[in-house]
């Protein structure tokens, strides 16, 4: 068990029905301030795709935008993600040396694939499961 995440690119136009046709860009397993990141970002929407009474940003859909994607560009770049913790998060997903230069690489190129699927007339959309 933890904290999976994913970004996919869709055509669908209604994000909160089931059997959405997805094509992965990504996939992330306790990248806990990625998911931080998302989950601001989701508050600041004013909670999309919200599921009852619920404010856990947990197996809930969120859109990104090309403005979205270019300010986690700069977060990542600056290191400025959100310290994030939950039971099934893991460890600071900071991590200094090669190994964080390679999450950083693996999220911007991310980045660089969502922005060119949504000039493809995409979707870019985050999702999560812990």
């Amino acid at each position: 068990m933890g904290l999976d995440m994913y970004a996919w690119k869709t055509k669908e136009k209604d994000l909160s029905q089931d059997n959405l046709k997805l094509d992965e860009l990504a996939y992330w397993r306790k990248h806990n301030r990625l998911h931080g990141w998302m989950s601001d970002l989701w508050e600041e929407k004013g909670f999309p795709n919200q599921q009852g009474d619920s404010y856990q940003f947990n197996c809930i859909p969120l859109e990104l935008t090309k403005a979205d994607l270019l300010e986690l560009r700069k977060a990542i770049k600056n290191r400025t993600m959100p310290d994030t913790q939950g039971f099934f998060f893991g460890h600071d997903s900071y991590d200094e040396g090669e190994y964080q230069k390679e999450v950083d690489k693996y999220d911007l190129k991310f980045v660089t694939d969502g922005l060119r699927a949504i000039r493809q007339g995409y979707k870019v959309v985050y999702d999560s499961w812990w």
